[in-house]
């Protein structure tokens, strides 16, 4: 796991998009626009730079690049190491995941989290372990909660809408990103059950930003 922190930090410095990361970011908006109607709303609140956790929910496959448009820091992602095979291997590491192993505990990607923090990089992460379709549960684990008090980062809540498929496109339907204000965790919060709480409490606010954007407008 070292040696993955090494890998990044070896790259380019905290923050710091490389052209072709900004040039797939470009494409991959207009792509997103011409085939599902993207709309991003909220963002003015991300902060420029500094630690900070992006949380978001996970529906389908397509999120982690998702939240990559919508946000904009370079992310560092926490994906199981199971994605990191021929072919998706490159891919993978170019949007800046980094393995986790969650049969042996965790540990190593807890300590390559918080270096990543520590050096100021902004880290992704999905709260609820894994993509989980509609109508399945919505529980957090608490790991995004030690995280952000140990790393003494915010935490940002985006909420990704649903791809819309050709037939909904054709009904207007399209692909909505929200992206809410950064939430400040109580830095002396401690023990499983405060962090099982404040967990529920991130992943509220992640759904309901829809909710919250819809009453902004009117």
């Amino acid at each position: 796991m070292r040696a993955t922190v090494a890998l990044f930090k070896g790259r380019r410095t905290p923050g710091e998009m490389s052209p072709r990361y900004r040039l797939f970011r470009r494409a991959m908006n207009l792509l997103c626009r011409l085939l599902f109607g993207l709309d991003v709303h909220g963002g003015k609140d991300v902060p420029a730079e500094g630690p900070l956790i992006v949380a978001s929910n996970h529906s389908q496959y397509a999120d982690p690049v998702l939240v990559c448009v919508a946000v904009p820091r370079r992310l560092q992602w926490m994906a199981k190491k199971q994605l990191f095979v021929f072919p998706f291997r490159k891919f993978f590491e170019f949007i800046g995941s980094f393995p986790v192993d969650r049969e042996g505990g965790g540990r190593g990607a807890i300590r390559a989290a918080l270096a990543f923090l520590a050096e100021g990089w902004a880290l992704g992460i999905f709260p609820e372990g894994t993509h989980r379709g509609a109508g399945t549960s919505r529980e957090a684990k608490s790991g995004v909660v030690v995280l952000a008090v140990r790393g003494s980062a915010p935490v940002l809540p985006v909420y990704v809408g649903k791809l819309p498929g050709p037939l909904a496109r054709l009904r207007g339907e399209r692909l909505h990103i929200y992206v809410g204000e950064p939430i400040e965790l109580d830095s002396a919060l401690r023990g499983g059950a405060a962090y099982r709480a404040a967990a529920d409490e991130i992943m509220g606010s992640i759904y309901t930003l829809p909710e919250q954007h819809a009453a902004d407008t009117r």
